[in-house]
């Protein structure tokens, strides 16, 4: 039981990792928490509603935090006291009069486990003791078994505007997912805090991947979300709208309305967990599933976070086949420098681009304004193998636009076998092809050509653009002079080709806008001064201004940078944050004090891998070496291809939001982790135990070490890894170390006349041996100096019927010397008395 206290509970003092919620007082929660003292009550709620944070304010207004026992149900004690059915009776033992127990972070329980919990509960309730169980939504099986409970949820957990206001916010006319203790007073940290708790592995995949889908779109249908969540039944919908308000779901409405979480707060949480959610809830891939929502989310407007989306989640093959298939909607709403940030992402020269690829970003870059990197992709696009004619001619109108003089032959040839072919519907291709030849040096027969042209081409996005080049090369050719006739046609060519397109087109676009501001006023001459088409047009004329300034002002350095940043790649290391691994009770890493969700390593073998690596503490390990503890019956090549899968496993696990992972080191022909990134419990379980062994004894410092050694390192080294020998050896190594410790204190401490430490000591190596004499002996001697005589006798009767009983021998010469003294009242503390004849003694 003394375990189970030592790592499952605090009295009198507040738990850590308290949210900033902590610092706000909730008196309407703590009125409902005080109605229902003689029932068990339950706060069930997702992390960061600031569960804990009500639940201290709690033990402190009631108890003062005396008498209040915290329990970490996340801690491999709980679950091991749960089996042995220690809690009720190890807690009720503990403190005889009126009590509070809380219950924190209670994991999923089985069905025999949950009705041993409920037993337990009762228990203690049964004997006028408080209890209060906080755990998250996806871990509650408590409903019918507790069916008298009193349950604080999700929704009660939100901050109202009285509370609001006390702490200095205004929420009013706010809405409902907008009022999470977390986002309301958890400052920049609240949304991962908030996010984060959707990892957890006890989360059903088809609860989290309709989350992920709802923080994606923001809003939108419960149609929506059943499209991507194939396993949206009426009971999970009803499950997220009572425990998940952030996401806003409405089930009358059929609509949700979520808070809007950043696309970058979203892939740090989902990163890793996203695979195997999409994998068990949807019959998608993953990336078919966040093209779909990028898809989406482009046709709703949200250009800039389908852009985001991509470069998140989508390695740059499908990033790339994404913009080729999107690139034309997103050019045609002036949406030019997101996607060409999503383009750049792709790198500084990526291979394997198709032709529509690159002749896509050479128009995002010629409508910024930015001509010579336009001119580059274009050629490029014209010298690809796959070009078409038709993209051919494209490319090539583009680069005549951009600069005639520095044109090539080969683009000059490309527009005269364009001019003289039918080119596209309605040879549309070769009637541009035409008009851009003539443009500037005879802009007469550019004017002529386009006053021949169809009605059927005139609707033409590539003929708008043309007809805007005209008309501009048309009043260059003028300067000085009056309007003449020439300039009417252009200007009558070019509304012509307005009215055709405005009758194809109910909405305006980047093409009707780069001719407006060509034509001017003309443009609108017979259309309604106030006509909603009008503003729409201009404020794309006057948001493809501000793009090109932008872009124009931003170094390319600075667009790489964004770029990179899109597609989480870094451009300059940042400071490493550290990664902490506990290995003793279970592995548990945290990288930056925020730990990794267990869930992320899918594969236990991850696990072992990281273990060994960590025990080795920095220094390298060969290959084979590890190839040899990891899978020692495969054959080599077998265990080397299970190790670069593993390798592969661990690195995704382990990488920062960029792709790296500077954690662990893999060189030519060994592995290993940075040590100057990595640190761990047994780096802690070796430096308290050198002290032990080697420093000053010294009573006080000493039993901060015992209770460290006590509270952390009382649990065996990864006791779920079983089936690994090298883990089992070093497992009773450090068993085995741990109670050499206790017997060297102990006798060092009564060498330096402090037998009551001593006697710590000695009673935990005892009780961690089992039977070791020299922990009986160490046990003997502290008693003996403490004037414990009878407790002392009884250690040496105890001892002496293990040895001869169990073991067949006598006691050893010290523990016969020990007895010795104690019968004879003579006793110095010494380990070894001067002129002992220990055969002698050992016969006696």
């Amino acid at each position: 039981m003394r375990n189970f206290i030592a790592h499952s509970a605090c009295c009198g003092r507040r738990p850590k990792g308290l949210g900033a919620s902590c610092l706000h007082s909730r008196p309407r929660l703590l009125k409902k928490m005080m109605a229902n003292r003689g029932i068990a009550r339950f706060v069930v709620a997702p992390q960061g509603f600031g569960k804990t944070s009500l639940v201290c304010e709690y033990a402190d207004a009631i108890f003062g935090f005396e008498n209040v026992f915290w329990l970490n149900g996340q801690s491999p004690c709980f679950l091991r006291d749960l089996d042995d059915r220690l809690i009720a009776p190890s807690l009720l033992a503990a403190s005889t009069c009126r009590s509070l127990v809380v219950f924190e972070d209670v994991p999923y329980l089985d069905d025999e486990r949950a009705d041993a919990f409920s037993y337990d509960i009762d228990a203690l309730l049964s004997k006028d003791w408080e209890v209060v169980v906080v755990l998250t939504p996806a871990n509650d099986s408590f409903a019918e078994r507790q069916n008298d409970r009193a349950c604080v949820t999700a929704r009660d957990l939100l901050v109202d505007d009285a509370e609001a206001s006390s702490s200095g916010c205004a929420l009013r006319g706010r809405r409902a997912c907008d009022r999470v203790p977390a986002l309301v007073w958890g400052g920049d940290d609240g949304p991962s805090l908030l996010l984060d708790g959707m990892r957890c592995a006890d989360m059903p995949a088809e609860i989290q991947l309709a989350v992920f889908v709802m923080e994606v779109l923001v809003e939108g249908s419960v149609e929506d979300v059943a499209s991507f969540a194939h396993a949206l039944r009426k009971d999970t919908r009803r499950f997220i709208e009572r425990h998940y308000p952030y996401v806003g779901l409405d089930l009358v409405e059929e609509r949700f309305c979520a808070h809007e979480f950043s696309i970058s707060a979203i892939s740090a949480a989902f990163r890793g967990v996203i695979d195997s959610t999409v994998a068990s809830a949807s019959s998608s891939s993953r990336e078919a599933l966040i093209c779909r929502l990028a898809t989406m989310l482009a046709r709703r407007g949200r250009m800039e976070r389908s852009c985001e989306l991509m470069a998140a989640f989508c390695p740059r093959r499908r990033r790339a086949s994404w913009i080729e298939a999107e690139q034309d909607v997103f050019i045609a709403a002036g949406k030019l420098a997101v996607m060409q940030r999503l383009f750049e992402s792709l790198g500084e020269r990526p291979s394997g681009l198709t032709p529509g690829l690159l002749l896509g970003a050479a128009e995002r870059l010629r409508l910024l304004g930015e001509d010579a990197r336009a001119v580059r992709f274009a050629l490029r696009a014209m010298g690809h193998a796959e070009c078409t004619e038709e993209l051919a001619c494209r490319a090539a109108l583009l680069i005549y636009a951009c600069d005639q003089s520095e044109c090539s032959s080969r683009v000059q040839a490309v527009l005269l076998d364009a001019s003289v072919r039918r080119l596209g519907g309605d040879g549309v291709f070769s009637i541009a092809a035409e008009m851009g030849l003539y443009a500037k040096s005879d802009p007469a027969k550019a004017v002529a050509i386009a006053q021949a042209a169809p009605e059927s081409v005139l609707s033409h996005r590539l003929l708008l653009v043309e007809m805007a080049r005209m008309l501009r090369s048309v009043r260059a050719s003028m300067q000085g002079a009056d309007p003449s006739r020439l300039l009417e046609r252009a200007y009558a060519c070019a509304a012509r080709c307005l009215r055709s397109y405005r009758a194809a087109f109910s909405h305006g676009d980047v093409f009707e806008a780069v001719l407006c501001d060509a034509m001017g006023e003309k443009a609108w001459e017979g259309e309604a001064q106030h006509s909603a088409r009008r503003y729409e047009v201009e404020e794309l004329g006057v948001e493809l201004a501000e793009q090109r300034r932008t872009w124009r002002n931003d170094s390319f350095d600075a667009r790489r940078r964004k770029a990179c940043c899109m597609a989480s790649r870094p451009v300059e290391c940042d400071k490493v944050p550290e990664m902490h691994v506990r290995l003793f009770g279970g592995m548990e890493v945290s990288i930056a004090g925020k730990t990794v969700d267990p869930s992320l390593f899918r594969k236990q073998k991850a696990k072992t891998l990281l273990a060994v690596l960590v025990l080795h503490r920095g220094k390298e390990i060969a290959r084979q070496e590890l190839l040899d503890i990891m899978w020692p019956a495969s054959s080599g090549d077998r265990a080397a291809n299970n190790l670069y899968s593993l390798w592969s496993a661990l690195r995704r696990v382990l990488e920062n939001d960029r792709g790296e992972c500077p954690y662990i080191v893999r060189h030519q022909a060994s592995y290993m982790v940075d040590a100057r990134y990595v640190k761990s419990d047994v780096d802690e379980f070796e430096d308290l135990c050198r002290m032990l062994f080697f420093g000053q004894p010294d009573a006080r410092a000493w039993a901060g070490a015992f209770a460290r050694l006590q509270d952390d390192f009382s649990c065996d080294l990864l006791p779920s890894e079983t089936g690994n020998a090298y883990i089992n050896r070093l497992r009773e190594r450090y068993r085995a170390r741990t109670i050499d410790a206790f017997i060297t204190a102990a006798d060092r401490l009564c060498e330096a006349g402090e037998p009551q430490a001593a006697l710590w000591f000695a009673h935990a190596a005892l009780e961690e041996s089992g039977d070791r004499e020299d922990a009986y002996c160490a046990l003997m001697n502290a008693q003996m100096l403490a004037g414990q005589r009878s407790l002392a006798m009884e250690t040496f009767l105890s001892c002496r019927k293990y040895m001869v009983e169990e073991l067949g021998m006598d006691p050893s010469a010290r523990m016969m010397r020990l007895h010795r003294e104690l019968i004879s009242g003579m006793h110095d503390g010494s380990l070894v008395s001067p002129g002992t004849d220990s055969g002698r003694a050992a016969a006696m």
